[in-house]
């Protein structure tokens, strides 16, 4: 064992000033606190899988035929322990404390020149800032004869590696902020040398190593792993309510062992969970659901119970065959598979993320009953804090692992709460934006792929994600493939060219060759199964013919709606007309209630507040679900927000036209139970409004989706679709490359439209690959990894830059009442009880997003300063309340007008937010 040098013990890692008193921790007891957490981490946190990962990805210099656990657990111990070398430099221990008092800083300074460290309380270096104690670690690292691999990892360590190795070797510039003196022959330099070297030694021998050539290699994709580990152990480390300092006139922790212990059983909460085996189909599906699998769902697990060694699973089938389901018994059969130990579930937005969270919590609870083990689950997305059913399992952390506390298996550990630690959480549902953002170059990068490479991950509706977003998507997936992580896509109609993309990524991740991939002839199979078993890509096809649904397809021009509806629903029924804008779902709302009667007409979108629109999507499922209480006559208009997973059946329906996948999407939502319909009824119908002769579509419908593909649906839109043998066969013929039947002047706009189309996903494609990182590569290093990195404060930024979306403002809307204000949907005066707990936090859920042609004019800067000016007159309060603080709010009057940037903005709960003219009729919307 080597002996550390006594003035070793005089360096500081931390100090801090509480009620008078000074408290430090020696640096030494900070380097043992997380080369300790770190070993432990590795041997009881990581999951089996990212053990296997990280052995695999090391090459033992010593040429030993396997590198040991041992030795992947080693190195964990040794990166955790030399962490902070660069803290043991004359520029780190003159820094100053940020809010204590000069003194205690004196203190520790004296406490050096007693060591021997002379004059140190009298130096002052001219640029200390050049040598921060990361990148100080990794120079010294390198001086010493390590590789960047590991020298990366330092220098990484809190957040971002180094961009260049320049910025390494630069630090020879810098010689006074390391040895305190220029002359390597002084004394003082060589004491400082020696310190550092001393500590260098100790880890490396306290680690299990006997010299630098004991070191293995590392592989780029697990040094990223390690890196996270690495910063997640000196989080933990660094945590005072785990590993306290101590009293400034104490030497060292009394106890560094049990200080260890202490701190760890205050951290754990639970362990993740290591399934060997799972129990059989019919057993599974009726412990964690419910039921018995269906044929799909017994297909599914039989496939996915044979694949030897797992990676990508994409399932395609219609909607209604409980996708969802056969999902978490795949990811449940691939946990045992491959030793992972969790799970992400993500999904298109926060209304379908919140309403997945209590269908995966019924699933866990069966899996940790099954297990016994007690697991945590966390709802990840913008509004997740509150979520009522999140908040229900936020259970007292100290009695989780009480068996007489009563307490629930799935509950919700706290220290994963935030936007850098939720994905390390086990169990995490949330938007697809959580696993976008893998790919994203952001600070502490490394931790989010710490989370996501010990789970099984579930992505749903993956048709739903444009040009843009699937750049962000594919990269993330590609990342998967590198750590072996197993992968399950889920949708109803997924083009071609996209199920090959997402299966070519994975593989290229896991280094294998695009000459190697060997695609099965499955394109006109439906329901279809691609999934990959090591390098091979094989096709599950073999499902029992389902009885086809016949869809008559009829083109309805818009003039002719209203006499349509009144010929429909004249013996009553439940109409459906789903649309592609806001402002049409608004307009189309006002004349069908001008017609109909309001009673009839319920209008739903994404620009009603956030409260009243799961309000309204909870009653609609509860009108027209499964076992709903269908009213007589009904019209409910909507957008995009219809097509995303809200379980509703519609006796006959009109839409937009969209491009083919999406209207299929919908259609799903038409006769999608077996229940008595009116005799007018009986047969299902989709009327198709906004088709053309001459490809002149509406405006809006082209401002989403593009000219391109709303020709080519147009033109392959059948008078009849049989559902669900069709899907496949329309998705092809849109999505594939060959043209349409088009001659004449139509023939140049149709080409026109495809160089568009073309164009813009060129556009979409350079665009992403300014914040994108780049793919894994097995023998690079994590320099510049994060070079030009976004810098996106908060994960609303981080989104809006992985879906390529304009920044938009996020207000909380109330309404006068009296002399104060409160929520549009009781109109009860709250201005004087938001110190009251619950009243501030229900009035943050009432949250909307002002369309980003509000902002247009004054550019979104302005309109932030100028409601920022506004809340500090009207709602200044608001800054003393936790729930509401540096939220932004707006006060429409009694008539539900609030007047900004020289518009007349209205809000009601029965057409949502939008701008209006004098004449009351709708200007513009989101």
């Amino acid at each position: 064992m080597r002996v550390l040098d006594k003035s070793v013990m005089s360096l500081w890692a931390k100090k801090e000033e509480k009620n008078g008193f000074f408290f430090w921790l020696p640096l030494m007891a900070h380097l043992e606190d997380t080369m300790n957490v770190s070993r432990w981490l590795f041997e009881h946190w990581l999951s089996d899988s990212q053990r296997e990962l990280c052995r695999k990805g090391l090459k033992d210099m010593g040429n030993r035929e396997a590198v040991s656990h041992d030795l992947a657990c080693n190195l964990a111990s040794f990166l955790g322990g030399i962490h902070d070398l660069g803290k043991a430099t004359p520029a780190f221990q003159t820094k100053k404390g940020f809010n204590n008092s000069p003194t205690l800083d004196d203190e520790l300074m004296c406490r050096l020149e007693r060591a021997g460290f002379r004059e140190i309380t009298s130096l002052t270096l001219a640029d200390p800032e050049k040598s921060h104690h990361s990148v100080a670690g990794e120079y010294l690292l390198k001086k010493y004869g390590l590789k960047d691999d590991i020298g990366s990892i330092v220098g990484g360590h809190h957040g971002k590696p180094v961009d260049r190795i320049l910025d390494v070797c630069d630090q020879d510039a810098y010689t006074k902020n390391y040895f305190q003196s220029d002359d390597s022959n002084s004394e003082i330099y060589g004491q400082w040398s020696r310190v550092q070297k001393n500590i260098f030694e100790w880890v490396l021998h306290e680690s299990g190593f006997s010299n630098v050539r004991d070191l293995p290699e590392i592989s780029m994709p697990v040094q990223v792993i390690y890196e996270g580990l690495v910063i997640m152990a000196d989080w933990i480390a660094s945590n005072s309510e785990y590993f306290p300092l101590i009293n400034i006139y104490e030497d060292c922790p009394e106890d560094q062992n049990d200080r260890f212990w202490s701190g760890m059983r205050s951290w754990v909460k639970d362990r993740p969970i290591q399934i060997d085996s799972c129990p059989e189909k019919h057993q599974l599906f009726n412990d964690r659901f419910g039921f018995d699998p269906r044929e799909f769902q017994e297909v599914v697990y039989g496939t996915v119970d044979s694949i030897k060694k797992p990676g990508i699973v994409i399932l395609e089938a219609p909607m209604g065959l409980g996708k969802t389901e056969a999902a978490l018994a795949a990811a449940e059969l691939l946990m045992a598979k491959t030793g992972s130990s969790g799970l992400f579930f993500g999904l298109p937005t926060q209304a379908t993320s919140n309403s997945m969270f209590n269908r995966v919590e019924k699933w866990l609870e069966g899996l940790t009953e099954r297990y016994d083990s007690p697991q945590s689950l966390r709802l990840s997305h913008g509004k997740a804090a509150l979520n009522d059913d999140m908040n229900r399992l936020r259970n007292p952390a100290s009695h989780v692992n009480d068996d007489e506390s009563g307490d629930e298996n799935v509950f919700v550990n706290e220290w994963f709460s935030g936007r850098k630690k939720a994905m390390l959480d086990d169990f995490v549902v949330g938007t697809v934006d959580g696993f976008l953002l893998t790919a994203l170059k952001q600070k502490h990068l490394a931790l989010r792929h710490l989370g996501f490479s010990k789970k099984v991950i579930i992505i749903d509706e993956v048709h739903a994600y444009d040009a843009y977003m699937q750049q962000y998507l594919e990269e993330s997936i590609k990342w998967m493939g590198a750590y072996g992580v197993p992968v399950i896509l889920v949708s109803a109609t997924l083009p071609p060219e996209k199920r090959k993309s997402f299966i070519e990524a994975y593989l290229r991740g896991a280094d294998v060759k695009g000459r190697d991939m060997d695609f099965p002839p499955s394109a006109d199979n439906y329901p279809l199964i691609t999934y990959t078993d090591g390098e091979n890509i094989k096709a599950q096809t073999d499902f029992s013919k389902t009885d086809d649904k016949q869809m008559q397809v009829k083109k309805l021009e818009e003039d002719k709606l209203i006499e349509t509806i009144s010929d429909l629903l004249e013996s009553g029924g439940v109409l459906g007309i789903v649309v592609n804008t806001v402002k049409r779902a608004q307009e189309l709302g006002r004349a069908c209630k001008t017609e109909f009667g309001n009673e009839t007409v319920e209008i739903l979108h994404s620009s009603f507040i956030a409260t009243d629109r799961v309000a309204k999507e909870s009653n609609l499922v509860k009108m027209i679900g499964k076992d709903g209480m269908r009213p007589e006559k009904k019209i409910i208009i909507g957008t995009q927000v219809i097509e995303q997973s809200l379980d509703i059946d519609f006796d006959v329906m009109i839409t937009d036209l969209c491009p083919m996948d999406l209207l299929l999407q919908r259609v799903g939502r038409l006769h999608r139970h077996k229940i008595d319909r009116p005799e007018k009824l009986k047969e299902p119908i989709l009327y198709v409004m906004g088709t053309d002769l001459e490809f002149k579509f509406v405006h809006g419908s082209e401002m989403v989706y593009g000219k391109y593909f709303l020709i080519r649906t147009q033109c392959y839109l059948p008078d009849v679709i049989n559902i669900p043998s069709d899907i496949p066969l329309l998705i092809q013929k849109v999505y594939g490359e060959k043209n349409p039947d088009i001659f004449g002047s139509l023939a140049s706009a149709y080409e026109e439209a495809k160089r568009k189309q073309q164009n813009e996903i060129e556009r979409k494609v350079s665009k992403a690959k300014t914040f994108k990182i780049e793919h894994p590569k097995p023998n690079k290093t994590l320099i510049g990894w994060l070079k030009e990195m976004n810098n996106s404060k908060t994960e609303e930024t981080a989104t809006a830059q992985v879906r390529d979306i304009r920044e938009t403002i996020e207000v909380i809307a109330v309404k006068r009442v009296g002399n104060g204000y409160g929520m549009f949907k009781d109109n009860k005066d709250i201005s004087g009880r938001i110190s009251e707990t619950g009243t501030a936090k229900e009035l943050a859920k009432q949250t909307i997003r002002m369309p980003d042609y509000i902002t247009c004019n004054q550019g979104i800067s302005k309109t932030i300063e100028w409601l920022e000016d506004y809340n500090q007159e009207n709602l200044w309060e608001w800054q003393d309340q936790p729930w509401l603080k540096g939220e932004l709010g707006v006060i429409f009057d009694e008539n539900g007008i609030f007047e900004m940037n020289g518009r007349k903005l209205k809000y009601d709960n029965e057409y949502g937010f939008r701008e209006v003219r004098e004449d009351g009729k709708i200007q513009s919307c989101g």
